[in-house]
């Protein structure tokens, strides 16, 4: 599709966006009941969106199962404020996620009711499009600063999977999928209330697809080979359990999948497309948690939290023609104690916590290093106050200490406000610091053996990545039952981890602390509701970034995030069948400058629509639902934009170059599912 019909597809969409607006009656119902929805993610603390300092989302049951959500990403490709791209360049994470122009794996805290399930190593975060939704109450989505908070790695935001009780599941809910490209899938859930003080809930799925085709889809690239296997598989279990004010959490993902690294036909070096190149990583979580009220306005809470992560060994990376098999496993023990004050227009919480980590690092091949494991420690104590300085304006404040046993304190304020000034007009605003713990993961990173022409060296005084957010914008209900927004924010990073690039001295490249960064833009959005069953909502974001890959060079501009993207959907209810049609489109991508084609250059982007149909009919004691969906509904053919920021190409032994990798990336084609569901 050319750049001008990729235009003209979301022009007419937005014209048939205002008309639903024009020509629809309003509803009766304040929009601050709708927004008077209840989240905790933000500052641990209930808070209602409406009084939020950053932007924040909530999606509720009962709009995930309208809209045939299956998974987190189905959620997170829809907010206005982040790009998902497939396929990812970025090793091991098979999803990338972009938050305002700046890439969010390993930037973003996932909390399973509130606790931490990202992994102690490190590497980025793998696992956003194999969490299952069948047993999710709502999920928080929080932009901004968060380190004063949850500590590291929460640069730019949280996301929680609020998850309910056996008393909210009160039954059985299973949910099965067949679809294209011999995609099968199951998620059950089941939970019951034993009595007055027990309930115990119990959830799993299972997923498996062939996935792309690329021999079809993208035949110019991947025609010529006699097999491209990027079939995945992945599997979850959540078992949670309460007795009182006790509350157990275990939850566990496996995650088998390619990377674009293992099928990247750009190399000289003849490949095995046959899908032995993979990774299988498992990530799991035990919580117990103690919630203990003192008095009506005293509360403590005491947890005790062991992540881990592990990639299987069996796993094989194909780097530069070696096959290297790797292998690592971190894991984490945290305890804290929080006392909170809730009385009213005053909300003070305080803690600490305390964290003991161990990992066994990637391959180590550098001969200079004997580190094979690591353990570390890191303390905490963090205090945090919302007030309600008037009616109309809340102020919160918040701040955190961690030292660590890897390098000096970091100490991370934020500072924020939400301003009703009017009835139907509210301003907010936040300001912080974060930062991100230089991990095991970077620190020992080696993906090579010694026989390849380069390889990587420890770096142990490496100090963590810094971020500094802040954003200011207003909410407006202009009509009854129509929200607008329209908000512009700010971010800096200074020492940012980057490879510094020895391949022509023939030194082994090292990590360090050598970028800075800096992105700045605006989301408009409007959405509305109807008393006849449609919604729409239309979301622009624009956003700009410069960085540079090393001290004292010139500043670029950030890469693989589109400048422009436009997201809009619409949505009609009548009686039992949900309508929804959404749209994406995203323009301007802007390569590396070691993009061996693009060299640096801005990639036009394309547009993307998914639909869905749910039919859900009550039955005495059960429900029973469909839906129809498709993704990429036109089968547009696009790429995302390989980011080469190590190297432009590797001198061999025999005097020829190696192409640093795959130019473009190709993205998933059309995608058609049906979805059968029973609750009872």
């Amino acid at each position: 599709m050319t750049k001008i019909n990729q235009i003209k597809s979301f022009f007419w969409l937005a014209i048939f966006t205002q008309v639903i607006h024009a020509e629809s009656e309003f509803t009766d119902v304040p929009l601050d009941q709708l927004m008077d929805v209840k989240v905790t993610s933000i500052t641990k603390m209930p808070m209602s969106l409406n009084k939020s300092p950053v932007t924040a989302y909530v999606i509720s049951q009962d709009e995930i199962s309208r809209k045939g959500y299956r998974f987190l990403t189905d959620i997170l490709k829809n907010i206005p404020d982040i790009h998902v791209a497939n396929l990812a360049s970025t090793e091991k994470a098979g999803v990338e996620i972009y938050i305002r122009g700046i890439f969010a794996n390993d930037k973003i805290t996932v909390l399973i009711d509130g606790n931490k399930i990202k992994a102690p190593t490190g590497e980025p975060t793998a696992f956003f499009h194999t969490m299952p939704l069948l047993d999710v109450k709502q999920v928080e989505i929080s932009l901004g600063s968060s380190s004063s908070i949850y500590g590291g790695d929460a640069m730019l935001g949280t996301i929680n999977l609020v998850t309910e009780t056996g008393d909210g599941i009160n039954g059985i809910k299973v949910k099965a999928t067949g679809g294209t490209q011999d995609t099968g899938e199951v998620q059950v859930a089941a939970g019951k209330k034993i009595n007055d003080d027990i309930n115990v809930a119990l959830s799993g799925s299972f997923h498996r697809s062939a996935s792309e085709d690329l021999k079809q889809n993208y035949p110019e690239i991947y025609g010529k080979l006699d097999k491209v296997d990027l079939s995945e598989q992945n599997h979850n279990i959540h078992f949670k359990a309460n007795y009182k004010d006790l509350t157990l959490n275990y939850y566990r993902i496996y995650n088998n999948a390619n990377t674009s690294t293992s099928f990247n036909p750009a190399q000289p070096i003849k490949y095995d497309y046959s899908g032995k190149a993979f990774f299988a990583t498992i990530n799991q979580m035990a919580n117990a948690t103690y919630n203990l009220e003192i008095n009506p306005f005293w509360q403590a809470k005491s947890s005790l939290s062991y992540e881990s992560t592990e990639l299987e060994p069996d796993s094989s990376y194909r780097a530069w023609g070696a096959i290297a098999p790797t292998s690592w496993m971190g894991d984490a023990m945290r305890f804290s104690e929080t006392v909170a004050y809730l009385k009213g227009d005053l909300n003070w919480l305080s803690g600490i916590e305390l964290s003991f980590m161990d990992s066994t690092p990637k391959n180590n091949t550098d001969p200079s290093s004997l580190i094979k494991n690591t353990s570390y420690e890191n303390y905490a104590v963090y205090s945090q106050i919302n007030y309600d300085l008037t009616q109309t304006l809340a102020l919160n404040g918040s701040l955190r200490m961690d030292a660590d046993s890897r390098y000096t304190p970091s100490v991370n304020p934020r500072l924020g406000f939400s301003w009703q000034a009017f009835k139907t007009l509210r301003f907010f605003g936040a300001w912080g610091t974060s930062y991100i713990a230089p991990s095991p993961y970077l620190i020992y990173e080696s993906w090579n053996t010694p026989a390849d022409p380069i390889y990587h060296r420890a770096n142990l005084h490496l100090q963590p990545e810094k971020m500094m957010t802040s954003e200011l914008g207003l909410n407006a209900e202009p009509f009854k039952n129509n929200a607008f927004k329209l908000s512009g924010f700010y971010t800096q990073g200074k020492d940012i981890v980057r490879v510094v690039n020895n391949v022509f001295t023939g030194k082994p490249n090292i990590n360090d602390n050598l970028a800075t960064s800096e992105t700045y833009g605006l989301q408009v959005g409007d959405s509305q509701r109807f008393e006849n069953g449609i919604s729409a909502d239309v979301n622009y974001v624009y956003t700009l970034g410069q960085q540079n890959a090393e001290k004292l060079t010139k500043m670029v501009g950030m890469t693989n995030a589109p400048e422009n993207m436009i997201k809009s959907n619409v949505e009609y209810s009548l009686d039992k069948f949900t309508f929804r049609f959404t749209g994406r489109w995203f323009d301007k991508v802007r390569t590396h400058e070691s993009n061996t084609i693009y060299k640096g250059e801005r990639m036009h982007g394309a547009t993307v629509f998914d639909s869905n149909v749910h039919y859900a009919l009550p039955l005495q004691s059960a429900e029973f639902s469909i839906d129809l969906g498709a993704t990429n509904l036109l089968d547009t053919k696009y790429y995302n934009v390989n980011m080469n920021d190590n190297f432009a190409v590797i001198p061999l032994p025999d005097g020829s170059a190696l192409s640093g990798g795959l130019p473009r990336l190709p993205q998933e084609t059309r995608r058609l599912y049906l979805t059968v569901g029973l609750s009872y």
